[in-house]
């Protein structure tokens, strides 16, 4: 009678044949696997052997200010791609619309008039203060004639002049209270 080792009463189970097979029939997966893994090795060691090539990407990432803060500023980057995206797009239609716009001269004709009515009171307006403002000096530059206390009199009981020394002394008021 033969004595069984542990090993011939692990072959004996079942579950461990099957595994047998399995990794049997898979053996030429695994071997190319393998091989494929020793490519890979002697590539990164034909990589790290070339000691010219290490130091022309260790001086192009030394020219890069390449550290943790420009790490994270890079994924907080990465992260916001989408919205960036998004943005980006909106602002093509934005473009194309414009230059819809621009290129259209009866489009353009009407945007130039309505921009014009818009405008025409505003500058009507300007140009009465000018012409007010120019008649001032005018007038201004050619009385020679000197000011006196009597004309300054006249001067207070013009209605116009009262008004105006009205909002002078609201005025006043005002910021004496306000300055208490």
């Amino acid at each position: 009678m033969m004595i069984k080792t542990p090993v011939q009463h692990q072959l004996e189970q079942p579950e461990v044949q099957e595994a047998i097979t399995s990794f049997l029939q898979n053996l030429p997966i695994y071997q190319q696997q393998l091989e494929f893994l020793g490519q890979l090795t002697n590539f990164g060691q034909a990589v790290f052997s070339d000691k010219e090539g290490l130091q022309q990407y260790d001086q192009m990432l030394q020219t890069y200010n390449l550290n943790m803060e420009t790490i994270e500023a890079l994924l907080g980057l990465l992260e916001k791609l989408p919205r960036l995206n998004q943005m980006l797009e909106q602002l093509e239609n934005v473009v194309a619309f414009v230059m819809s716009i621009l290129g259209d001269e009866t489009t353009l004709a009407n945007a130039t008039e309505s921009i014009k009515e818009y405008t025409k009171p505003i500058v009507e307006k300007g140009q009465a203060g000018l012409s007010l403002t120019q008649a001032i000096q005018q007038e201004a530059e050619s009385n020679k004639e000197p000011i006196t206390l009597l004309m300054m009199y006249k001067w207070l009981k013009d209605p116009t002049v009262q008004q105006s020394l009205k909002y002078v002394q609201a005025t006043l008021t005002i910021l004496s209270k306000n300055k208490n």
